[in-house]
C-alpha cells in the first residue's frame, strides 16, 4: 500500500522531468504564428451543398454578388445576432441664399446654427445605436463642401457613406444633440415629404422665422441590378462567434470567411464592420508594440 502511494507521487515527477529536456512547442504569439495549412477561405457551395474547409476568421463580402436577401442575418438570429442589414445614407443640409449671405456677414443666428451643427455633429454620448450595436464614427465635411444648388446652397455633411438600418436611426445616432439644441433655441423642427423621394429618405425642415434649412437623410443608390434596394450586411465582431452559419445560408456565393483572426481592439466601435469595410481584404502586419529587434528576429524566423 505504501509502495503504491509512493509510486503515484514519483511517476508524475518523472513525467515532468522528461518534459524539461523536450523541445518546446510553445509559440510566442503574436510574434510567431502557425501557418494556416489550408490557405483557403471557408466557403459554401449552395448548389452542390458542399462546405469547403478553410479558416473561419473575418468575413469578406462580394458586393457584386450580394442581393440583399437577408438570409445571413436570419441565420445569425438566435445565435449571436451579429449581422445587421443596412443601407448607405448621405446627410445634407439645404440652405437658402439669405442664410448663407448672413452667415458670411457674421449674423449671430446663422453663425450659431452652423457652429452648433459642427460641434454637435457625431456619435451620441453612449456610442450605441437604438439596436444595441455600436455606432461607428463618420468622417464629416466642413463648410468648404458648400455648393450652390439652384437658388440656394447644399452642404453635403458626410465625407463617406453612413451605414444604418433606417434613416431615423441615422438622425438619432448622429444628429440628436444638434436637433435638441435647435428645438431649444427657437428653431421649429418639422418632418416634411418630398415628391419622388425613396421611402427610406427623411427630411426635416428647420425654421426660426428668419431662416430656413432642410436636413436631408437620403439613401444611396448603388445602382446594382442584382441588389436594387442597395441593402447589405454589416457584421459586429463584438458579438460574432465565427460559426459560419451565415456563409452556409448565402445562396449567391457572396459571403466567405478569411484567415484573418487578429480583430481585437480597444474600442468596440472598431469591431463593427460596414459593407464597404467587409468588401476590402484584410490588412495584417506585425503588432504595433513590436520593437526593431523583435521585427528582425521575426523576419529571420519566417
Amino acid at each position: 500500500m505504501a509502495f503504491e502511494t509512493i509510486a503515484r507521487i514519483i511517476k508524475p515527477m518523472i513525467v515532468a522531468l522528461k518534459h524539461v529536456f523536450m523541445p518546446t512547442v510553445t509559440i510566442k504569439y503574436p510574434y510567431e504564428k502557425i501557418i494556416n495549412t489550408t490557405g483557403e477561405n471557408y466557403r459554401y457551395d449552395p448548389k452542390a451543398s458542399i462546405a469547403y474547409p478553410g479558416f473561419k476568421g473575418r468575413h469578406i463580402l462580394y458586393l457584386d454578388k450580394c442581393t440583399g436577401c437577408s438570409l445571413c442575418d436570419i441565420a445569425c438570429q438566435n445565435v449571436a445576432e451579429a449581422i445587421m442589414m443596412v443601407y448607405g445614407f448621405n446627410a445634407s443640409l439645404k440652405l437658402d441664399k439669405k442664410f448663407v449671405e448672413d452667415y458670411r456677414k457674421g449674423e449671430k443666428a446663422a453663425v450659431d446654427f452652423v457652429e452648433n451643427l459642427v460641434t454637435r455633429l457625431g456619435v451620441n454620448e453612449n456610442g450605441v445605436g437604438p439596436n444595441s450595436h455600436p455606432v461607428v464614427d463618420v468622417v464629416w465635411n466642413d463648410l468648404r463642401a458648400l455648393q450652390q444648388a439652384g437658388e440656394g446652397y447644399e452642404w453635403k455633411l458626410n465625407a463617406e457613406p453612413i451605414y444604418s438600418y433606417r434613416s431615423e436611426a441615422v438622425l438619432e445616432s448622429y444628429f440628436d444633440s444638434f436637433l435638441t439644441w435647435a428645438r431649444g433655441n427657437g428653431w421649429s423642427d418639422q418632418v416634411i415629404e418630398v415628391q419622388g423621394a425613396d421611402k427610406e429618405d427623411e427630411y426635416h425642415k428647420l425654421s426660426n422665422g428668419m431662416y430656413e434649412a432642410i436636413l436631408a437623410i437620403t439613401k444611396i443608390d448603388e445602382k446594382l441590378a442584382h441588389n436594387k434596394k442597395s441593402y447589405f450586411p454589416a457584421v459586429d465582431y463584438g458579438r460574432c462567434v465565427f460559426c459560419g452559419l451565415c456563409v452556409d445560408a448565402c445562396p449567391f456565393y457572396a459571403l466567405e470567411m478569411t484567415n484573418e483572426i487578429e480583430l481585437s481592439d480597444t474600442d468596440r466601435r472598431s469591431l463593427f464592420y460596414s459593407p464597404k469595410k467587409l468588401a476590402k481584404p484584410g490588412v495584417r502586419g506585425p503588432p504595433a508594440e513590436l520593437g526593431w529587434f523583435d521585427k528582425l528576429v521575426t523576419a529571420l524566423r519566417g
